[in-house]
């Protein structure tokens, strides 16, 4: 924060002497183009710039002071204008008293209402470029505060509903899988065994997962095998499935629970309303920049938009908050007995 205040400190403060400094050179030049330059207006024309200096820094500590910049514009424009003209007149009557000072000549009394409001008009050209610049960057600072206080809040909303996401996967599936251990208690001790174990991956995966918005594909597919173990258990013959994974997607970003989301609903919403089970192969390739998943399953697709399942929810709104449009997800029937899930993801 200390060095930004400094920068800019230090920016405003070569804007102020390069500003008043260009003016001088201008006048300077103007003079001996018009064959009018002498010492005396040299000096009075050099000593405009410190003079300038000051009473706009002046005017800078009332718009800080007074938090001008805050205001609506209508009222900052009609004060701006003001002080274009106070500011001209302070400058005008400051060079008045140097140049009566330094013996340049005249006196109060040869002074004429229309000298003094042409000189105030004069060196209004000068204040007025200096006053809108001012009030324009004040302005796109102000608009740039806003804007990044918005995004700001903006994704905080977003990490809060990710994270009420998040923990409305957790039980959804680990529920699931607690439910095949379940039919192996007292028929099956060892295979029981055997399903505490990646149920345990599971619980671990859990833990893990809610601490980052997308995962390596690798991970969520050590996932989805343990789960596919655990719900075979259960399901036995009436469970067949097969992973066909391009190696090179191996290690491209997803986010967490994705695929196991989408397995677990093919399994409960296809297989498991089969008397007779079902298949569910799982696909995962690159489609040029883009990582295609696709879970297929035996069974048909009834959408209802008013009972919209938690899993499927979740899943868009998820894609939604970390890809918006780039990202498409799309449940559709594949003749009339397969369903099949697509998602496709772009590289984050």
């Amino acid at each position: 924060m200390r060095t930004g205040a400094i920068s800019k400190t230090q920016t405003y403060w070569f804007c102020q002497i390069f500003g008043w400094g260009a003016f001088v050179l201008y006048e300077l030049v103007n003079y001996l183009g018009l064959g009018l330059f002498s010492a005396e207006n040299a000096l009075l024309i050099s000593a405009a710039a410190p003079l300038g200096i000051c009473i706009t820094h002046l005017y800078r500590g009332v718009l800080i002071r007074y938090e001008v910049m805050q205001m609506p514009f209508i009222k900052m424009a009609v004060l701006a204008l003001a002080a274009v003209f106070v500011l001209s007149s302070v400058l005008f009557l400051g060079l008045t008293v140097i140049g009566m000072a330094a013996g340049r000549g005249g006196s109060w009394s040869e002074i004429t209402a229309n000298y003094v409001f042409m000189s105030i008009l004069n060196w209004s050209r000068y204040v007025f470029v200096w006053v809108l610049i001012y009030h324009l960057y004040g302005m796109m600072e102000r608009t740039n505060r806003a804007r990044m206080a918005q995004l700001a809040s903006e994704n905080q909303l977003k990490n809060i509903e990710l994270q009420n996401l998040k923990a409305q996967l957790n039980p959804h599936f680990l529920f699931n899988a607690l439910n095949s251990i379940k039919a192996l208690t007292h028929s099956d001790s060892q295979r029981a065994g055997e399903a505490v174990m990646m149920l345990s991956d599971l619980l671990r995966y859990s833990l893990n997962y809610e601490k980052q918005s997308v995962v390596p594909l690798s991970d969520e597919l050590a996932v989805v095998r343990d789960y596919l173990a655990l719900e075979k258990i259960r399901f036995n013959r009436r469970l067949q499935y097969a992973l066909h994974i391009d190696p090179a997607v191996d290690k491209w970003p997803i986010p967490p629970v994705l695929l196991v989301t989408l397995t677990e609903n093919a399994i409960k919403h296809g297989i498991a309303q089969l008397v007779e089970g079902g298949e569910v192969q799982i696909f995962a390739r690159r489609d040029q920049d883009r990582l295609t998943l696709r879970v297929i399953n035996t069974g048909q697709y009834h959408p209802n938009p008013e009972r919209q399942g938690i899993g499927l929810t979740n899943i868009r709104r998820r894609l939604e908050m970390l890809y918006g449009a780039n990202a498409v997800f799309e449940i559709t029937n594949s003749g009339n007995s397969t369903v099949q899930a697509t998602v496709s993801l772009p590289a984050l």
